[in-house]
């Protein structure tokens, strides 16, 4: 199995209501609502710390339309049992 470098554009998940992405050994989350299309890949890169949670900018490029910007903090995913 090979790791994705940090360049790569990653997949958006939900799980348990939380719509979140892996990176660089972490999950990240939008802070609020996110405008971001679920079935098309987002590109992340590392922001500096501001003293909170780490953050990166979370970036995609949708066709024939603007390119969209967000940042996004790591969280811890809740791991709730299925029903």
């Amino acid at each position: 199995m090979s790791m994705k470098t940090t360049e790569s554009p990653r997949r958006i998940y939900v799980r348990n209501g939380v719509t979140h992405v892996c990176f660089d050994g972490r999950t990240f989350a939008p802070t609020a609502a996110t405008t971001f299309d679920m079935k098309l890949p987002i590109v992340l890169e590392k922001l500096e710390s501001d003293g909170g949670r780490a953050r990166v900018e979370a970036t995609q490029r949708r066709p024939g339309k603007s390119t969209l910007t967000e940042v996004w903090r790591s969280i811890n995913v809740p791991r709730n049992p299925r029903a």
